[in-house]
């Protein structure tokens, strides 16, 4: 039985925490573990022109900055420390505009007051792979322009700028494509999801449902397998 992506089953990928993750005072956190409380100084409030903030993400505290990306880090409880878990970034090449929405996961480190140039790693390595991607046929040709962002054991994710506009606003339509068959991925924004254990394989996709509340829904490849496909049209 074929189904929707919005009614698929979905699981939440990023960890949960054994301890509470408060803010302190003075832009600390606090992991309020009983009986020794652990104090992390110097991780929320601006700095070196970067936003940062304590946030939930599908109920869970995280951490969110905001300056050359937008990075959301997902944390956990390990042995009394806080460890950073994903790296959930949106930003976009400075040469062709394109979207980037992807994250990393299991990188496994512990917070500090630097946690916020992390992220950077991978949105910077993210940026050089799609600014070399020619966009003159939509610029220029005003033709559509079709990129393959992921491949997922044959799925295929693609984002498609049908006009310039698109591109300005990052706003591309996304869908999946499966043979001669595609998927259109409803109007949220699409991330492709990795581990630092294989960060060239795409592991799933999440779909941000709530941005207001940093809501992901998980699709894994059974669930993605298990859409509505049909014929490809003008794609």
């Amino acid at each position: 039985m074929k189904t929707s992506l919005i009614a698929v089953s979905f699981a939440i990928v990023f960890s949960a925490n054994a301890a509470e993750i408060i803010k302190g005072e003075n832009g600390s956190i606090i992991l309020d573990s009983k009986p020794n409380p652990t104090i992390y100084k110097d991780i929320t409030q601006s700095r070196d022109g970067i936003y940062r903030d304590l946030i939930q993400t599908n109920s869970t505290p995280a951490l969110f900055t905001s300056g050359g990306a937008d990075i959301i880090y997902t944390l956990k409880e390990e042995n009394g420390k806080i460890i950073i878990d994903c790296a959930i970034a949106e930003t976009r090449s400075n040469q062709t505009g394109i979207s980037i929405r992807k994250s990393m996961c299991n990188i496994n480190k512990e917070l500090d007051a630097d946690y916020a140039e992390l992220g950077y790693i991978y949105t910077d390595q993210w940026k050089d792979e799609v600014s070399s991607i020619d966009i003159t046929k939509l610029t220029q040709s005003m033709e559509p322009l079709d990129i393959i962002k992921g491949n997922l054991n044959g799925i295929e994710i693609h984002e498609r700028y049908n006009t310039i506009s698109q591109l300005k606003n990052t706003t591309p339509e996304t869908y999946l494509k499966k043979g001669k068959n595609c998927y259109n991925i409803p109007d949220n924004k699409t991330f492709i999801n990795y581990s630092t254990t294989n960060p060239s394989q795409p592991l799933n996709i999440s779909i941000l449902t709530d941005a207001e509340n940093y809501i992901f829904n998980v699709y894994e490849q059974k669930d993605l397998n298990s859409l509505d496909y049909i014929p490809c049209s003008g794609k």
